[in-house]
């Protein structure tokens, strides 16, 4: 079973789910979950929830994959298509436990970037397309979770175009299965992770650990983002420029000692 969550609260989630509802053709399955009505096609379920879902600390269904749909913020209002892995190097402002992570699953990240690459020039929206670092709750739920967002203020969350591509990019990914590439996870660069974006070789990238974050490295860490990610990461792909020398010596002594191969972003473009 598959699961597409969104907040009841999230303008952008309730127009996505709205399009998810419509053309993935879900109909109500007669059931509830969080006291909420449970729509459903095939083995794949779409729930509202009126508690956010980033600060979600439990869940009554284990799905094998779920998919967020959401708005995404940032102070610069910039049009923008994403997508993200959940979870807290540092602290937990934004929902989730502190210094933990949520399970993603790198494949699914990889898939979504490609299909909002799509959409966003098959709609010819005016938006940015990225992917995100790991950050913000849920952090502890037992099953990979990742978001796709529209942002990022509110007239892009009202943008019912927009809020259709994305849509779209659920429903292929619920339903059309993604490539299985080698999974890794990621280290460097800053918030939008230029670097990452272009990724797209043998490797699906799961959490990502920014720059920013980098005073948080450590093995237990590390080791997190390893046991967080699926498939089981077999590479540690890192933005070499995107960090500076002492948390370079410091991140590749960890990966020797966790006996994780370090691969260069300029080498897997």
């Amino acid at each position: 079973m598959k699961l597409i969550l969104y907040s009841l609260d999230d303008p952008a989630g309730c127009n996505i789910a709205g399009f998810v509802r419509e053309e993935g053709g879900f109909v109500n399955s007669g059931g509830e979950c969080l006291g909420e009505r449970v729509y459903e096609r095939q083995d794949v379920l779409l729930v509202g929830s009126k508690v956010n879902v980033k600060d979600l600390r439990e869940f009554p269904l284990k799905p094998d994959v779920c998919v967020v749909a959401s708005r995404h913020k940032s102070e610069s209002q910039t049009p923008t298509l994403t997508c993200h892995p959940t979870g807290n190097f540092g602290g937990a402002e934004l929902g989730g436990e502190a210094r933990r992570l949520q399970l993603t699953d790198a494949n699914y990240l990889r898939e979504s970037l490609t299909l909002l690459r799509r959409k966003q020039a098959e709609y010819v929206l005016p938006y940015e397309v990225s992917r995100e670092v790991t950050h913000h709750g849920p952090t502890d739920l037992p099953f990979p979770l990742l978001y796709v967002e529209v942002g990022s203020s509110e007239r892009q969350w009202g943008d019912l175009k927009a809020c259709q591509a994305a849509a779209e990019v659920i429903l292929d990914l619920m339903f059309n299965g993604v490539e299985q590439k080698k999974s890794a996870i990621g280290f460097g660069g800053p918030h939008y992770a230029p670097n990452f974006n272009d990724v797209t070789g043998e490797y699906a990238v799961g959490h990502i650990m920014p720059k920013y974050a980098a005073e948080h490295m450590s093995a237990g860490m590390v080791s997190q983002m390893i046991e967080k990610t699926t498939p089981k990461p077999e590479a540690a792909v890192v933005d070499w420029k995107g960090l500076r020398g002492i948390e370079k010596e410091r991140l590749s002594g960890i990966l020797e000692e966790l006996d994780l191969p370090l691969v260069k972003t300029s080498d897997v473009k």
